[in-house]
């Protein structure tokens, strides 16, 4: 009976150190188990983290490559570089990496990127809108440059005509004759005996020149080349100089032919030789004839 009693005290004991066994067996199954998921977890929040890195850093990189020439946007540029910066060294210095922390900063980077694409809209708006208004600008130049070639080509259009209406409202005098008289009024061929030089003339019908008063000056040239003048403070204007002259007449004119002569009084002997006689107006020469005295 003692040997039975003995023999079942053994039989349980083994059972005991079976079942110890499997005990410690599957706690050390279960142990390696979750050893091995924690390194795998680590491994994968690792991979994680060092992807995150790189995002952040692609994201710098891109923030870099942006270029405007707005002052908001670049402050707003630079105020977000800072802020990729930050959490890239935030991320860096992590020395417990977890779930929440990745997710945190998952959240953050696409924060980061929402705000980089609206920005590079932004910037694209801009960068269009500028092209469209340096191409308004430029084509605004050219029309401004069109416009001023135009009105440049009008003026001279218009001082071409001006010329052509002020020389076509010139009074012309035709049928220039010049004659030598006498003390006794008649005429003479004899240097000596000349008393008075009689140019006579007709003044053309002109109906754009203006009408009214005004006075028809004659230069008489001796052989010598020299204006025989009565003073030297005889002037009118021509071609914007002071020029002396022999003798002058006024005449009242309509834009009608207009019959007229003008006398010359010589206070000295005249030479022999040609004289040269030319007939002014309104600042132009209008005639012109010569008279040979012996």
């Amino acid at each position: 009976m003692e040997s039975t009693k003995s023999s079942k005290a053994v039989s349980f004991l083994s059972i005991l150190i079976v079942i110890l066994l499997v005990v410690i067996a599957s706690l050390s199954y279960v142990y390696y188990q979750q050893k091995k998921e924690a390194k795998e977890t680590e491994t994968m929040l690792l991979a994680e983290k060092d992807s995150l890195s790189n995002n952040l850093l692609n994201l710098m990189n891109d923030y870099k490559d942006l270029e405007t020439d707005n002052d908001s946007l670049n402050r707003k540029l630079q105020m977000e570089q800072e802020r990729a910066q930050k959490l890239y060294s935030e991320l860096q210095n992590l020395k417990r990496v977890s779930y929440a922390k990745i997710k945190e900063y998952q959240k953050e980077l696409g924060t980061l990127r929402a705000i980089m694409k609206n920005m590079v809209r932004e910037i694209d708006s801009l960068n269009t809108l500028n092209q469209q208004l340096i191409a308004e600008n430029i084509k605004v130049k050219e029309e401004a440059a069109t416009a001023k070639k135009t009105v440049k080509e009008l003026e001279q259009r218009t001082e071409e005509l001006n010329t052509q209406v002020a020389k076509g409202s010139v009074v012309k005098a035709r049928n220039v004759t010049a004659v030598a008289l006498n003390r006794r009024g008649s005429e003479t061929s004899r240097a000596s005996r000349t008393a008075k030089i009689k140019t006579c003339f007709t003044l053309n019908e002109n109906a754009i020149a203006k009408p009214g008063s005004r006075y028809v000056y004659m230069r008489v040239v001796g052989p010598d080349d020299f204006v025989i003048a009565k003073s030297e403070t005889d002037l009118f204007d021509f071609e914007g100089d002071k020029i002396v002259f022999s003798a002058n007449r006024e005449v009242d004119y309509q834009n009608k032919d207009v019959d007229m002569c003008i006398f010359f009084d010589s206070s000295g002997e005249l030479v022999e030789g040609t004289y040269k006689i030319t007939l002014y107006m309104d600042g132009y020469m209008i005639g012109y004839t010569e008279l040979v005295l012996k």
